[in-house]
C-alpha cells in the first residue's frame, strides 16, 4: 500500500503506523487467512513455524470462534495504535547549509 517514498518518522510515528497497517489487515484479510491453502499444511517445516500453528489451531475452532477471535486481534492493535501518543506536527524545515563566502572583495 505504499504509494511513494515516505520519511521516516520518530519510533512512535513508525509503530502507529505499523499498528494501523497491522488493524487494516486484521479487518480486511485476516480471515482469508484461515482458507489459505499454502498455510499449515502438515508439512515438516509448518510445526516450526508459529504462524501455521496458529492458522492450524484456528482451523478447528468453530468459524463463529474463530471470527471473534480475528476481530479481537484487530481490535487489540486498534488499542495499541491509540496508546501510541500521536506524533508531533512536524517542525519548519531550517537550512541546513549556509553558503558563507571566504574570499574578502
Amino acid at each position: 500500500m505504499v504509494s511513494g517514498p515516505q520519511d521516516v518518522g520518530s519510533a512512535a510515528e513508525e509503530a502507529a503506523r505499523l499498528f494501523a497497517a497491522a488493524e487494516h489487515w486484521a479487518h480486511t484479510r485476516g480471515r482469508a487467512l484461515l482458507d489459505a491453502e499454502h498455510l499449515a499444511t502438515g508439512a515438516p517445516e509448518c510445526t516450526l513455524c508459529p504462524l501455521c500453528q496458529a492458522v492450524g489451531v484456528l482451523r478447528q475452532v468453530r468459524p463463529e470462534a474463530a471470527g471473534h477471535l480475528l476481530d479481537a486481534a484487530g481490535s487489540l492493535l486498534a488499542a495499541l495504535r491509540a496508546a501510541v501518543p500521536a506524533p508531533d506536527p512536524a517542525p519548519a524545515p531550517t537550512p541546513g547549509v549556509q553558503h558563507i563566502d571566504l574570499d574578502e572583495a
